[in-house]
């Protein structure tokens, strides 16, 4: 599966980040998507874990820079 995904550790629903940054997730015979935040936009599954949502939609990929150290300073040991 080429997509970002992981399954739930409770309810072992099925969390795919989609192309357009939103979150496939099913569970069982129902399905839903959400917004990165956990927000309901569609299908019969209306609850998500939104901390999940947020962590599928959100996580890196190793191209990406975790963060920018121009705003870090160097101190000097005397």
């Amino acid at each position: 599966m080429s997509a970002r995904s992981t399954r739930h550790p409770f309810s072992h629903a099925l969390y795919v980040l989609q192309p357009d940054g939103n979150v496939a997730v099913a569970d069982g015979n129902k399905s839903g998507v959400f917004r990165p935040d956990g927000r309901w936009l569609s299908g019969t599954l209306r609850e998500s874990d939104p901390q999940l949502c947020v962590w599928v939609a959100n996580n890196p990929t190793l191209a990406q820079p975790l963060a920018s150290d121009s705003h870090l300073t160097t101190v000097k040991s005397s």
